[in-house]
């Protein structure tokens, strides 16, 4: 599994290990920052009743989600995925809307860093490297997303005055530290069935909402 930082493992690191250097920090550490943020401004014992009190997610959490929703007070947000945690951020208001808006068909700018900037570009980030397909990522492009991510990570640190590099120090521990063939396995295995869990969904969802058209259509 992932071990120490070693430098020159990096250097010779094959685009596949790059890419499960991405798996890596979408899978722990981005998911991390976001159940820390949830930990400080949602508490856990306060969760479901504030969910239930929405009137948008109170209605449109999937019955999978809400199983989750119920291991919070003995598990916090351990078991909470991040697009999960993106739907509760947003809809409880836990931080500012991104400068362009939530969902936005333009991601954040580089100008654009306030917490919700961040809380957008985790999830797009995330979604995008969840649906890549492309497993070669060169070393150029490797180091562009770990910046990205060790920058928003610093941010955030400040925002919700955390000890000083508590995210960054992961991050730069996921895009330097040695991973064996079973860890790369593990994490490109794991990509690949969010993706492939998330496209399912989407086409469960698509079929229900067809189905409820249809009766309607016949009513």
């Amino acid at each position: 599994m992932a071990t120490a930082s070693c430098s020159s493992f990096v250097d010779t690191a094959s685009t596949l290990t790059n890419y499960a250097r991405l798996g890596l920090a979408t899978q722990n550490e981005l998911p991390n920052i976001l159940r820390k943020l949830l930990l400080i401004k949602e508490p856990p014992h306060l969760l479901e009743a504030h969910l239930n009190n929405n009137s948008y997610l109170s209605r449109n959490l999937k019955a999978h989600e809400w199983n989750i929703i119920s291991t919070v007070r003995t598990n916090q947000y351990d078991e909470f995925d991040v697009p999960l945690m993106y739907k509760i951020i947003r809809n409880l208001n836990l931080v500012p809307s991104p400068t362009q808006g939530w969902d936005s068909p333009t991601p954040p700018l580089s100008t654009e860093i306030t917490e919700g900037d961040d809380i957008e570009r985790i999830r797009r980030i995330r979604n995008e490297l969840v649906h890549r397909g492309n497993t070669n990522v060169q070393d150029p492009e490797l180091a562009n997303y770990f910046s990205v991510f060790k920058d928003l990570a610093s941010r955030l640190e400040i925002s919700l005055m955390l000890s000083n590099r508590e995210f960054v120090s992961k991050m730069e521990n996921a895009e330097t530290c040695c991973i064996d063939n079973d860890a790369q396995q593990l994490y490109i295995r794991r990509l690949k069935e969010l993706a492939e869990n998330e496209t399912q969904l989407v086409k469960s969802v698509a079929k229900i909402q067809k189905d409820l058209a249809s009766l309607d259509s016949k009513s």
